[in-house]
């Protein structure tokens, strides 16, 4: 009997749940029979061991038909988290659900209301994780700036540049950013009557402001014209981007006519108006928000220190005339070609005036000698009442030929000489725009050298006998990336200063212009109706001369 147990622990232990015991063979189960008897005859002492060895051959024909069904049911378990787990993703298995639970409907829509409370949740859960993902949409926050349409992000690229300059030559560019484009202070400036010295000309300025960067409210001072002259130039080199206002420009053969004293009349109408021209820089000079609270500015007023020479740029001339430039911003590609028509259309319209001013000129001798001549007729005439018509006549005539030249003065005063301020103006707007490009033209270049130096850097890494020379070239091209945001940052800086100082332009130009006509047309009008009166006034005189 113990081979026997022992084999039936084997046979038991081999047994799985799913398939069951093996089925015997032939020769076991006479082994088994024949096992039996001999189990009778040994006395064990032990009747209840006997009595397990007889059940075990019937436990074990019992355990197959038990098992069977228990392994059915497990693999079927197996297989019902399955569709389980598909109802999660899909609603096809919680209708199957439904369809089971049929004879109870009000149950079936609660489990539906669930569901369909369940999925808008499980949707909002990928929203919640696309939130973080729209995170690195301020990275893209530098290109807008380019646009520079949005006001509120342009103080952050200016905190920036002055936490990266570091140093207080940098202060210029926030009050310029800031600067309104109408000044709020006062400022008068007047130039009295030019004063000739032996080989030039002076002129006495006063000037009157409530500006506190002034030690006095009232100034007057005397200064040549080269001290307007170098001003302005030290303004313009001193302010890159900023359209400073333009000084009348060297006249050789006017200055040589003062100097040697020929040409009373030609050398007191070039000092007339060059004396007009100064004051109107002076007083755009003064009206300019930044640059009115220049040093040099302040000493100009208030000193009698001449005004130090600007530097020679030569140089920079001859290296622009070389190179070629291709405006990259498209905005400042269209205000550039702005202004080259503008520049255009202003000289043929001072053309034109200094023409009409010439015809005006011109009329009013005519008629002055119109007015001689006839005058000299009624001298032959023999009839009194006749002459002194034909006198009142002559002396009518010399009047609008009086007329026709104070006008002629106005046209070229106000007119013609404001033309050709504004296109000296325009000239100053180039000149900005010129620098502009120039610090353009250095970023494009520090682009250029850093994209060389990590070729470099890339060709040395390549060479392994180069191994030396790594760490040198990883230096240039940390150099070069420091120059290239440097050069970036002042092309921003330069270019947000240039869109100011153009709506500035802007303003100005169209207040100007208005002021301009308006004053041209009344003054037109008002010499129109003196000769009108002065012939209304001669008519019933002429009407009463006995034929």
């Amino acid at each position: 009997p113990l081979p026997t147990l022992a084999k039936g622990v084997r046979s038991c232990n081999n047994m799985s749940d799913t398939d069951g015991p093996p089925p015997m063979d032939d020769a076991e189960i006479e082994e088994e029979t024949a096992a039996e008897p001999e189990a009778e005859e040994i006395d064990l002492g032990e009747d209840d061991f006997a009595d397990a060895n007889d059940d075990e051959p019937e436990a074990e024909p019992e355990a197959e038909p038990e098992a069977e069904p228990e392994a059915e049911p497990e693999p079927e378990a197996e297989a019902e988290p399955e569709p389980e787990a598909e109802a999660e993703p899909e609603p096809e298995p919680k209708d199957e659900y439904i369809e089971v639970d049929d004879k109870e409907e009000p149950e079936a829509e609660e489990v539906e209301e669930p569901v369909k409370k369940e999925e808008p949740k499980a949707k909002a859960a990928p929203k919640a994780k696309a939130a973080p993902k729209a995170k690195p949409a301020p990275v893209a926050s530098p290109e807008e700036e380019a646009d520079e349409e949005e006001e509120e992000e342009e103080p952050k690229p200016k905190k920036a540049a002055a936490k990266k300059a570091g140093s207080a030559k940098r202060t210029r560019a926030p009050l310029t950013a800031q600067a309104p484009i109408i000044a709020m202070h006062e400022f008068t400036v007047q130039i009295g009557d030019p004063e000739k010295m032996e080989s030039y000309i002076v002129y006495k300025i006063t000037a009157k402001t409530n500006l506190k960067a002034f030690k006095k409210r009232e100034m007057s001072v005397s200064r040549r014209f080269s001290d307007f002259y170098s001003l302005q130039r030290n303004l313009s080199a001193k302010y890159p981007g900023v359209i400073v206002p333009p000084c009348p420009p060297k006249d050789a053969v006017g200055t040589f006519s003062v100097k040697m004293g020929k040409g009373e009349a030609n050398s007191s109408s070039f000092i007339e108006r060059r004396q007009f021209g100064l004051e109107r820089f002076l007083r755009r000079l003064v009206m300019h928000p930044i640059l009115v609270t220049d040093e040099m500015v302040r000493m100009f007023f208030e000193t009698d220190q001449k005004v130090p020479k600007p530097a020679s740029n030569m140089f920079n001339i001859m290296a622009k005339s070389v190179t070629t430039y291709f405006e990259t911003d498209e905005y400042f590609d269209d205000r550039w070609r702005q202004m080259e028509v503008l520049e255009s259309q202003l000289r043929r319209l001072h053309r034109a005036v200094e023409s009409l001013v010439g015809v005006r000129k011109g009329l009013s001798a005519d008629t002055t000698d119109f007015a001689k001549t006839f005058a000299a007729l009624a001298d032959s005439e023999e009839l009194k009442t006749l002459t002194q018509a034909m006198h009142q006549l002559a002396d009518v005539e010399a009047k609008v030929a009086k007329f026709h030249m104070k006008q002629s003065g106005r046209d070229y005063f106000e007119f013609s000489e404001c033309i050709f301020d504004y296109i000296l103006l325009v000239g100053s707007g180039k000149t900005a725009l010129g620098q502009r490009q120039d610090v353009n033209r250095n970023f494009i270049n520090a682009v250029a050298n850093l994209d060389s130096k990590k070729k470099k850097l890339a060709a040395i890494e390549a060479d392994p006998n180069k191994v030396i020379k790594v760490e040198p070239a990883k230096m240039e091209v940390k150099d070069a990336e420091s120059k290239v945001a440097e050069t970036q940052m002042k092309v921003a800086e330069i270019s947000r200063l240039m869109r100011r100082e153009l709506e500035r332009f802007d303003h100005f130009k169209a207040q100007d212009f208005v002021q301009m006509c308006v004053k041209y047309i009344e003054s037109v009008m008002t010499m129109e109706h003196q000769i009108v009166k002065a012939w209304e006034a001669f008519l019933p005189e002429a009407k009463s001369i006995p034929l």
